[in-house]
């Protein structure tokens, strides 16, 4: 046989082989957009599945809708089908959301792709598109309730009784030297202490209280360091603030990594701080490590009076992508975390410090004793 012929014939069988493997190559699946607008009301969204890989003939493929952070019945509906995939042009599947008019925490759930045995989820996350409700008020202030719409309470402490739930919180006790960070790392003049006379439960608050003796100060500090973690979340702390120059109240988390990781590295979100000689604002604020030590603020001013005179209620909504700061139901400042550490879990720190680099110290105007008072926080998922 001529060679010349043996040879075409072994290239056509190549050739036709590698066509004929090439007709179904699917490495997974992709979604045109992994976002869908909530909507106020119940509504449908359309997705578009598209495989990738070569596909040059139509498969039939299965699809579930797997919940997430979404539940079932109350935000998307169950289901479940097969499509039929064709090339590149993608396929249709319609999803049921149950929309609302309630501020909640950006939701997520699956699509799961079943494909020879093999399941490839894909991730579409569900966009809140609501405003935040109207805060509500009392004889002593603004409050909030107990009760979100579209969330859960995962965790609260109202502060009954009159001790301190030791469930939740411990102290940072002394003037920071003993950790290496003398004046707690601002040159802060306080020692704080677990005393009743710095810290008492009553009439449904905790009361942290700054006191002076003969150029002494003294507070408390607590956290819920190695007993309660937070990751995401709405946060409502109600509180009522003292003021004064040199007087330094804040209500602040840590990331629970700071005793491996250190500071900046395992974030801080400060929910409220305020210094005593603008008794009218109050500031958020994320300190972070990217590339060297990073910060963000905020800042949200009374049009009349100040913080001590009733309560107001201090908010953060803590997403994955997304940060937003409120006073009374009114946001003031958004931040789009995009290092790892605000991934991570964080504890709570309540406060009042005493000078530091930032309020300066007290002078012949700062009265003694200065009182912050919490009447709640809470935490929603």
């Amino acid at each position: 046989m001529n060679k010349a012929i043996i040879l075409l014939a072994i290239s056509v069988v190549l050739f036709a082989g590698c066509k004929e493997g090439e007709e179904i190559n699917i490495t997974g699946f992709l979604l045109e957009s992994s976002i869908l607008p909530e909507g106020d009301a119940p509504n449908t969204q359309t997705i578009i599945i598209k495989p990738k890989g070569n596909l040059n003939t139509e498969i039939s493929v299965a699809y579930q809708v797997r919940e997430g952070s979404a539940h079932f019945d109350q935000d998307i509906k169950s289901q479940a089908g097969d499509i039929t995939l064709s090339g590149q042009s993608g396929a249709q599947v319609v999803i049921e959301i149950i929309g609302d008019e309630f501020l909640e925490i950006s939701e997520s759930f699956d699509i799961v792709i079943t494909y020879e045995g093999k399941e490839y989820p894909l991730q579409i996350n569900i966009e809140d598109d609501d405003e935040m409700e109207e805060v509500l008020v009392s004889s002593t202030g603004f409050y909030t309730s107990i009760d979100h719409p579209s969330m859960q309470l995962v965790w609260s402490d109202e502060f009954s009784g009159t001790q301190l739930n030791t469930s939740n919180w411990g102290f940072d006790l002394g003037n920071g030297c003993n950790g290496g960070v003398c004046g707690w790392g601002n040159n802060e003049l306080e020692t704080y202490t677990n005393n009743p006379a710095n810290i008492r439960v009553e009439n449904g608050t905790v009361k942290i209280t700054a006191l002076s003796s003969g150029g002494n100060f003294t507070s408390s500090r607590i956290k819920t360091q190695d007993k309660v973690n937070i990751k995401y979340g709405r946060i409502d702390v109600r509180a009522k603030l003292p003021k004064g120059q040199g007087i330094w109240p804040a209500i602040w988390m840590l990331g629970e990594s700071i005793t491996s990781a250190g500071w900046p590295a395992c974030g801080e979100i400060d929910i409220m701080e305020l210094v005593g000689h603008q008794p009218q604002t109050t500031h958020g604020t994320v300190h972070y490590d990217k590339d060297g030590y990073k910060s963000a603020t905020g800042s949200s001013s009374l049009l009349t009076g100040d913080f001590s005179d009733q309560f107001h209620v201090f908010t953060l909504i803590w997403e994955r992508d997304n940060m937003a700061w409120y006073v009374d139901n009114q946001s003031f400042k958004t931040f789009k975390p995009d290092v790892a550490a605000f991934n991570k879990s964080f504890f709570f720190i309540l406060n009042v410090a005493v000078g530091g680099n930032w309020p300066g110290s007290p002078d012949g105007t700062t009265t003694f004793p200065q009182e912050m008072a919490v009447d709640y926080v809470r935490v929603f998922q």
